[in-house]
């Protein structure tokens, strides 16, 4: 039960960036001239639907990743720089690069959102989802 909880616990907090990442790119120029002509609603209005379309998604993620956590035995694993699990770790590292050469193919201006985004991802649910799995 601790693995689920721990997953949907990172899972929100995935949500919450993602929403911050997914409303900064609304209100840029390029996105926002995109957004208007079929919306007509302002970018950061669309903060609340992403918001709660994120904290669906990525705690029902979260919760499936810690099922799986759980269920895979990953919990009986040797650990690696600082996580229970280095093969888990390495699971959710591929998990988190996959997205990488398509969002950049998307647009290289926000390499750094990308990249941050992946980071996040691996550092929530790559350590901190196994440590609090194991409490």
């Amino acid at each position: 039960m601790n693995a689920i909880l721990g997953g949907w616990m990172a899972g929100y907090a995935m949500a919450t960036l993602s929403t911050i990442a997914l409303t900064y790119l609304a209100i840029q120029p390029g996105p926002q001239k995109a957004i208007q002509k079929y919306l007509d609603v302002p970018g950061v209005l669309l903060a609340v639907p992403f918001s709660i379309g994120t904290g669906v998604v990525w705690t029902m993620a979260g919760m499936l990743l810690g099922s799986f956590y759980k269920l895979g035995g990953f919990d009986e694993k040797r650990g690696a720089l600082g996580a229970p699990s280095w093969v888990f770790l390495l699971f959710v590292a591929a998990l988190a690069w996959l997205p990488l050469p398509i969002l950049f193919l998307f647009s290289r201006r926000f390499w750094w959102m990308w990249i941050g985004m992946s980071l996040c991802f691996l550092g929530l649910f790559g350590w901190l989802m196994p440590v609090l799995a194991e409490r």
